[in-house]
């Protein structure tokens, strides 16, 4: 189930200053580690219900919640993703301890860039040769502005750490900075509009193909 689920809807805004350089520096400066949080699940709920309920319906889902096994040694975990009120992206692992409790984890994911993130997938990524698969979103943002327009992306990937009792998510910080990237035109020293960069990347499937050509079968 590669990629695991798409966009709910989709987010149009008005963009301030921005360059998606600032944002690598913004990702690779987040801190991933969260207190976890036991809750205990009602029998009658589904997988939707459950974390909008631990969510306190405070936040709106930005996709349908994804079940896995991968992440947390088999054991079950769901995983939903919806934003803050600072527009940022944050994730949310109820990961399953025994019948009917489970542990919350919450981590922040895309950061805000003059208007919330809009994600487009939640997948599943190997980052290390020989290792297991880490998770991972796409995200994008509209960049407009006086100077620069066009869309800019961002894949980041994160891995779950059992410390002692705790389990907290951490970026892989080292990938992140390095899927960046955006398909921009700029106004040049005439006025006119030139194409600037163009995307590495805007779907799961070119992710996963420059992570092959970094020799990291998926």
């Amino acid at each position: 189930m590669d990629p695991l689920i798409g966009p709910k809807r989709s987010v149009k805004f008005a963009y301030g200053k921005w360059t998606w350089l600032a944002l690598g520096l913004a990702v690779a400066l987040q801190v991933g580690t969260a207190r976890a949080d036991v809750v205990v699940r009602n029998s009658s709920e589904g997988d939707d219900d459950f974390m909008a309920r631990v969510l306190e319906h405070s936040s709106e889902l930005a996709q349908k919640v994804v079940r896995s096994t991968e992440l947390a040694s088999g054991r079950v975990t769901l995983i939903g993703f919806a934003n803050a009120e600072d527009n940022s992206l944050v994730g949310h692992l109820l990961i399953e301890t025994s019948p009917g409790r489970y542990e919350h984890v919450k981590f922040p994911s895309c950061e805000e860039e003059g208007g919330p993130p809009e994600l487009l997938a939640v997948f599943f990524a190997r980052t290390i040769k020989g290792g297991g698969r880490d998770l991972a979103v796409l995200c994008s943002w509209e960049a407009r502005s006086a100077i620069v327009n066009g869309m800019s992306y961002s894949a980041q990937f994160y891995r779950l750490k059992e410390k002692g009792a705790q389990m907290a998510v951490e970026p892989v910080t080292d990938m992140n900075a390095k899927f960046q990237t955006g398909d921009l035109v700029r106004i040049n020293e005439h006025g006119r509009w030139v194409h600037g960069t163009k995307a590495k990347f805007k779907t799961v499937a070119e992710v996963k193909k420059l992570l092959k050509k970094m020799g990291l079968g998926q």
